[in-house]
């Protein structure tokens, strides 16, 4: 018997921080993306839509949904920076967008990652917060199988130790999920579903 392919579904692709270290450890990867000009950067299959407007039951039989909708209206910090005032609401919408897919399509896995100002905006708590580089802590959202490593379990802190990190990356490379972050949670699900009979 040939080797199974694991399909994953990454929303909010971007540049494919997700969906790089998905492909290595063996997915067929599929994107969406609404800025055709990302698009266009984004090394695997792609769909250029707004996530709002997608029917969930086109992704059925995925694998694993993962997605990281814009956390501009969530952070903390002056609108100047971003040029475009802050709006939470829309934010949600598109937080919720993510969860609707993943309610009605049904996926093994799904994994949604977006900033701490975030969640007084969804209406489940993260499973914890996860160091991902030096300086970059995020809440994790899903029903993702472990992939890190536990730092601290009272406070459910959880990193991923690399000595990899590039410390020259311009300020919009510095949001992208890094490599071996996607790769780990690519090989538990692999493991995972390898011992599914």
């Amino acid at each position: 018997m040939g080797k199974i392919i694991l399909k994953a579904l990454d929303l909010f692709c971007g540049l494919g921080g997700w969906s790089d270290g998905l492909a290595l450890e063996g997915f067929e990867v599929l994107g969406v993306e609404i800025n055709q000009k990302i698009a266009e950067l984004y090394k695997h299959p792609v769909i250029v839509a707004d996530v709002c407007s997608l029917d969930p039951l086109d992704f059925r039989g995925y694998d694993l949904i993962v997605g990281s909708p814009p956390c501009r209206d969530f952070v903390k910090g002056s609108d100047s920076w971003w040029k475009i005032k802050k709006d939470p609401a829309q934010g949600k919408v598109l937080i919720d967008a993510f969860l609707r897919i993943v309610g009605e399509s049904g996926p093994k896995y799904w994994l949604m990652e977006n900033v701490w100002g975030a969640v007084n905006y969804v209406s489940t708590p993260p499973r914890g917060n996860f160091k991902l580089s030096r300086t970059m802590y995020r809440p994790f959202w899903g029903n993702f199988p472990a992939f890190l490593i536990p730092v601290d379990y009272n406070k459910k802190s959880m990193q991923y130790y690399s000595n990899r990190w590039k410390r020259d990356l311009r300020s919009w490379e510095k949001a992208r999920i890094p490599l071996p972050i996607a790769r780990a949670l690519g090989r538990a699900i692999a493991n995972e579903l390898e011992d599914v009979p």
